[in-house]
């Protein structure tokens, strides 16, 4: 688990579409990454760099957070890192978070980091919910 070491959350708004289909939910996470954590000594010593499969969990870990719910990311489909996250230049992230309902433990996530301007990593993929047997599917 990286929230709480590597990243906090400061805040999450839902931000809802006029006339979407109530099965989409939308939101915008503000988080803030800890530029001294271990990860950054090794990825890349003077030059550091938030790792691309940190990034797709950070939006497993959000995405969780947010359904309250323990997820597992079953499908990347789609993951493009279009920019490198430095946590010196980019201390602070915003992440949006587009989940639509598959079934009642299933949900297509869509993804985008950014700062600013800057676009860093877009996903799509798909999330299953943990069952009360510990299971998946």
């Amino acid at each position: 688990m990286l929230k709480g070491k590597l990243y906090r959350i400061n805040k999450i708004e839902k931000t809802p579409k006029d006339g979407e289909s109530p099965a989409i939910r939308r939101f915008c996470v503000t988080l803030s990454l800890d530029g001294n954590h271990g990860i950054f000594k090794g990825h890349f010593p003077g030059n550091p760099v938030l790792p691309g499969v940190c990034q797709v969990e950070i939006v497993r870990e959000l995405a969780g957070e947010i359904l309250e719910r323990k997820l597992l990311l079953s499908q990347a489909g789609q993951v493009k890192y279009l920019s490198l996250i430095n946590p010196v230049k980019d201390p602070r992230l915003l992440v949006n978070l587009k989940f639509t309902d598959i079934g009642p433990d299933e949900f297509d996530v869509s993804a985008e980091i950014n700062s600013g301007d800057s676009v860093f990593m877009k996903m799509k993929g798909r999330l299953l919910s943990e069952k009360p047997d510990g299971n998946y599917k």
